[in-house]
């Protein structure tokens, strides 16, 4: 009966070893830490993933360069789906070590920007439009400078977000402990939808609305007038 034990724990072993084997490459940098230009169709959305950072410069005419490790370039997806520019990394493939991966994006307009895994949203070259919407998972980070008609933040799974300029409009969805450093984001108005932990800090002048629960906490800058429905020890105040 061991033996038969023994026997049939060997060969589900072989067999779980062979299925990540074949189902997964782990690739570790080597060679020189290189730019490649890519060139790229016509797009209003950007999503990227695999915790790389998106580095966004406003120009009238597009480019995309991505800087990393030699051997990994051939790793990193670049397509446009519908109308939205995809940018990740190969399937099935994992890069050892958290290599630094830099995309380097220049446009004119975007409508919506999208990072998981961990990726960066870097705007500090600065943003000027109409509207904005930003959505972050996965412990995403987005900062920089804006001057913006409407922003629409959506984050999860302790995302954070640390913008300075204006937004006339501030709308914000977070959950899983995400956090919002807005205290030199300067807003009109702004509706904060948020649950379990996250929290923000806020710089307002005529109406602030929130809706939170699972003990999300708000600290807020000007005199806006307030609405609030809040539970679960959920908390709005004013900062000094």
């Amino acid at each position: 009966m061991k033996k038969q034990i023994f026997f049939f724990a060997a060969l589900l072993s072989i067999a779980v070893s062979s299925c990540s084997y074949v189902g997964f490459v782990s690739v570790h940098p080597s060679g020189d830490y290189i730019a490649k230009k890519i060139n790229i169709g016509a797009f209003d959305n950007v999503s990227v993933s695999s915790g790389f950072e998106l580095i966004l410069t406003q120009d009238s005419v597009s480019s995309l360069s991505i800087e990393t490790y030699e051997n990994l370039q051939n790793y990193i997806i670049v397509e446009v789906e519908g109308k939205t520019l995809e940018i990740y990394r190969e399937n099935g493939v994992n890069f050892s070590g958290r290599p630094d991966v830099k995309i380097y994006l220049s446009c004119k307009n975007l409508n919506r920007i999208s990072s998981s895994g961990g990726g960066r949203v870097n705007l500090e070259n600065g943003w000027n439009a109409d509207e904005l919407d930003i959505s972050l998972s996965g412990g995403g980070k987005v900062f920089g400078k804006v001057q913006l008609g409407s922003l629409d933040l959506s984050m999860s799974g302790g995302s954070r977000s640390d913008i300075e300029g204006i937004a006339e409009y501030l709308s914000i969805s977070s959950s899983g402990g995400s956090d919002h450093k807005h205290f030199a984001l300067e807003s009109r108005k702004c509706r904060a939808d948020m649950s379990g932990g996250a929290s923000a800090e806020l710089n307002v002048s005529e109406s602030l609305e929130v809706d939170g629960s699972g003990g999300t906490r708000v600290r807020y800058k000007g005199n806006p007038k307030l609405e609030l429905r809040l539970t679960g020890g959920s908390s709005v105040n004013k900062a000094d």
